[in-house]
């Protein structure tokens, strides 16, 4: 299971993506950067900008590509 499937795939700076918190904890197809903050997908470096609770209990993370 991936957590980036997505079919966009050319992503620039200050694109913007949701995630929901699950798939992002467990980090598949996922790397975290603790030293500099930022996920590592896709070839791009992603940090949290937001969430969002939906209405079937599940929260999301609004995630912006930063290079």
């Amino acid at each position: 299971m991936n957590p980036f499937h997505i079919t966009r795939q050319d992503w620039h700076p200050g694109n913007t993506r949701e995630v929901e918190q699950s798939r992002l904890d467990r980090q598949i197809g996922v790397e975290y950067d603790s030293y500099r903050h930022v996920y590592l997908a896709d070839g791009h470096e992603w940090t949290i900008v937001g969430q969002i609770a939906r209405e079937d209990g599940k929260k999301y993370y609004i995630l912006e590509c930063v290079e």
